[in-house]
């Protein structure tokens, strides 16, 4: 098994939806094993203005090209994604911090296809 994240110099970009049919675009831009650089990406194609954040990653090899990637963004959101570069699939499951005192924090998955822009 190859421990090497292939993500690594490179861009992806990511069309996600959950069961519901809800979903976002995204582009990870992976600086390093260690840095990952996320922008939103609208209907059009465009980076979405102020949608982009750079944040420190834990990248952990499962088997041969699949990998767990998990961060924890600035305002306390929390992503765990399963990224497959085999069958080019990310599967996220995002835990947001509640609104306000007494809110449960809310919890969404969507699954994703990817693909190499650069």
């Amino acid at each position: 098994m190859s421990d090497a994240f292939p993500a690594v110099g490179h861009k992806y970009l990511v069309d996600f939806r959950a069961a519901s049919g809800r979903g976002f675009r995204v582009q990870l831009d992976f600086a390093s094993e260690a840095s990952l650089t996320y922008t939103g990406i609208d209907a059009q194609g465009h980076p979405i203005p102020d949608s982009s954040e750079t944040v420190d990653i834990t990248v952990t090899p499962i088997r041969d090209l699949l990998f767990l990637v998990t961060w924890q963004e600035r305002e306390g959101t929390t992503v765990v994604h399963l990224e497959d570069y085999r069958m080019n699939t990310i599967i996220t499951n995002i835990t947001e911090p509640p609104g306000k005192a007494g809110d449960r924090p809310a919890f969404s998955t969507f699954h994703g296809t990817m693909s190499q822009v650069a």
